[in-house]
């Protein structure tokens, strides 16, 4: 893709709705599986955390990007990018209750081109989520496909929430991420079994990341027995956490960055753009 000829949302957003040709030059090139989604298999994984870097590092490359937090109970993602939460009603739940395909004014806008959020706002109260129907969370998706080149989905492991199990059906190429514990590839059977037994397949998710990596004698043999796929690994790097803290994506912010870290993330983005 020539990334040079992409079109800045920034300013798209502001005059156009959905509903019109945001790329009609480049239509052609777009890239069509461009939802992916990421589900944790432990509490250490700190998938919201690599996702930010992941899409602040895409849209650097070019990409109009939108990440889209799914934990509705527990949004996080605005944090990292220093974004201020929208108001109780607002962001996700808002676009959810409405039947409207152009909601441009409930996305935030971050200070990183071409990088975007689509949140919950944590005063949203638990039960306002309980009634939303699934086909209302999967027009919501299908709306940011038409309307991002990459929508990122941060998936919570919490698979019997529609949020959640909408996520894993509609996305077109996932990862399951883990860390160094030996609980990881329990949690990914039961997360395969949940999804199976409700017909959902979970084959597009049997790419598996490392994050977090310090290297314990972690048996990754496992990963291949179980069927499943190893696609990288990111280092524990403090400063991706120190920076996340700070309401700052690290990739971009940060004076010296990890080699290491990097080239993760550069494996990582052609992958999912080729």
């Amino acid at each position: 893709m020539d990334s040079a000829k992409r079109i800045d949302i920034m300013g798209e957003l502001g005059s156009l709705s959905p509903k019109e040709s945001i790329y009609e030059e480049l239509e052609s090139k777009k890239i069509l599986e461009n939802v992916i989604g990421f589900i944790p298999a432990s509490d250490s994984a700190d998938v919201p955390i690599m996702v930010s870097n992941l899409g602040v590092y895409l849209a650097d490359m070019g990409y109009s990007t939108c990440i889209l937090d799914a934990d509705v109970f527990y949004p996080c993602v605005y944090k990292f990018f220093g974004c201020e939460s929208k108001p109780k009603g607002r962001g996700l739940l808002s676009v959810l209750r409405s039947d409207k395909m152009d909601f441009r004014d409930e996305i935030l806008k971050t200070k990183y081109k071409n990088a975007y959020i689509m949140s919950a706002s944590f005063m949203d109260p638990v039960e306002d989520y309980l009634d939303i129907r699934q086909q209302d969370f999967e027009r919501v998706i299908l709306t940011l496909k038409d309307m991002f080149d990459i929508v990122l989905v941060s998936i919570p492991n919490n698979p019997p929430l529609e949020a959640c199990y909408v996520s894993v059906k509609t996305c077109d190429m996932g990862f399951t991420v883990w860390s160094e514990r030996v609980d990881c590839a329990l949690n990914t059977s039961k997360i395969m079994e949940f999804y199976s037994s409700i017909n959902i397949g979970i084959a597009k998710f049997s790419n598996v990341i490392l994050n977090n990596v310090i290297g314990l004698r972690f048996d990754r043999d496992v990963i291949k027995e179980m069927g499943l796929k190893f696609v990288g690994e990111f280092p524990l790097v403090p400063s991706v956490i120190d920076h996340s803290l700070e309401g700052k994506v690290y990739i971009s912010e940060s004076a010296f960055t990890d080699r290491r870290y990097k080239r993760s993330l550069e494996r990582l983005a052609k992958l999912i753009t080729n």
